[in-house]
C-alpha cells in the first residue's frame, strides 16, 4: 500500500494540466486501482485526473488526499493523516489488467497490486 498505506504526503500544489499531460496515468482515472495486503485486506483506490484520490478498504477505513507526478516520480499525499509527509516513488506506467507488488504498510511486507476495469 505505498501508494497510501504508510500514506502519504502533505502536497504540491500542480495546475490539473499536468496531471492531463501525463499519459503514464490514463488507465487509473477511469478505472481502480486495488491493493490487496498479506493480510488479505483489500483497498480500492480511486485516482481522478484532477489530483485528487479516494479509497474504501475491506476493514472500513475510508482515506483521502491528492496526488501528482514530479518529473520520474509520483508523490500522493493523504488528507487524513495530515502530519505525514508526502510519499515519493518511482512512476510507473501500468494498463488496466497489469499485477505487481509495493512495499506494504508494515516494514518488510508487500502489497499485491492490480488495476481493475471499471469504477
Amino acid at each position: 500500500m505505498k501508494l497510501f498505506g504508510t500514506t502519504v504526503l502533505a502536497f504540491l500544489m500542480l495546475g490539473t494540466f499536468a496531471y492531463a499531460a501525463d499519459a503514464r496515468f490514463d488507465d487509473l482515472y477511469d478505472n481502480t486501482l486495488v491493493y490487496t495486503s498479506p493480510k488479505h485486506v483489500i483497498t480500492k483506490v480511486f485516482v481522478q485526473k484532477d489530483g485528487t484520490w479516494t479509497s474504501t478498504s475491506t476493514d472500513g477505513k475510508m482515506a483521502h488526499g491528492t496526488w501528482a507526478p514530479l518529473g520520474d516520480f509520483v508523490c500522493v499525499y493523504d488528507a487524513t493523516m495530515p502530519k505525514t509527509k508526502p510519499d515519493c516513488s518511482e512512476a510507473v506506467a501500468h494498463k488496466v489488467g497489469d499485477k505487481w507488488t509495493e512495499p506494504g504498510a508494515k516494514k518488510g511486507t508487500l502489497d499485491q497490486v492490480t488495476i481493475l476495469v471499471g469504477r
